[in-house]
């Protein structure tokens, strides 16, 4: 405990020497020459780059969730077979509603199919 309180008053005294003697000159340093550098307008062209740049992220963007979008609201036609009667129940729904063995339907009806029936999916054309 003792050196962890020593090695903290060592870091703050050496900090405090150091920004205190930082500043002071020295009998070789040279004078400081300030250089006034008067900043140029931006040109049109960079202007025009950033404009289109701007322009193609916003489009891209668009046409990324547009194309989300529609890839989600596939309609699909599902037929579930049970193998122990051979009966099979037919639905349809989007792809968005898809989850694993579950499903909701386009009227809105929550479909859980057990591990025996087997699922088949088709894609209809709207």
């Amino acid at each position: 405990m003792l050196t962890k309180f020593l090695i903290t008053v060592l870091v703050v005294v050496g900090a405090f020497v150091f920004i205190r003697y930082k500043n002071k000159p020295t009998l070789n340093e040279r004078p400081i020459r300030v250089i006034n550098i008067t900043p140029q307008t931006p040109s049109k062209n960079i202007k025009l780059i950033a404009f289109v740049v701007l322009l193609l992220t916003l489009v891209t963007g668009t046409v990324m969730v547009f194309l989300n979008w529609q890839d989600e609201h596939r309609m699909f036609d599902i037929k579930i077979i049970n193998p122990q009667t051979g009966t099979s129940d037919h639905y349809q729904a989007y792809k968005k509603d898809l989850k694993g063995r579950e499903f909701t339907t386009l009227s809105g009806q929550q479909i859980t199919v057990s591990e025996l029936e087997r699922l088949e999916f088709q894609e209809t054309d709207e």
